[in-house]
């Protein structure tokens, strides 16, 4: 499960550009079910969701944010390898139970 932070940072860099997830999909060059699950909490994201993201937000900077990607890629690749860590742990307490 990818952490609430993860989920609001790609749904609000989304929404601000106005794109349906089809369309990040697209971008992002991932299935729209992907970003669905993603954007949904269901899918823990992996560095090519994360590799894939940051390239289609980076490539369009949102109208309000002039300023570029770099803020944003750092808290999401930051968000991205907490979830991962957060899987991991749990994953080992299921295995050791």
């Amino acid at each position: 499960m990818a952490s609430n932070q993860f989920i609001h940072v790609v749904r609000d860099n989304r929404e601000r550009r106005h794109w349906s997830l089809a369309e990040l999909a697209r971008r992002a060059q991932l299935s729209q079910p992907e970003v669905s699950r993603l954007e949904g909490g269901k899918r823990m994201p992996t560095m090519r969701h994360v590799r894939g993201l940051a390239t289609a937000f980076s490539t369009t900077p949102a109208e309000d944010d002039p300023g570029g990607y770099p803020e944003w890629l750092i808290t999401l690749v930051d968000l991205a390898e907490d979830a991962r860590k957060l899987m991991f742990e749990a994953r080992n307490q299921t295995n050791q139970s």
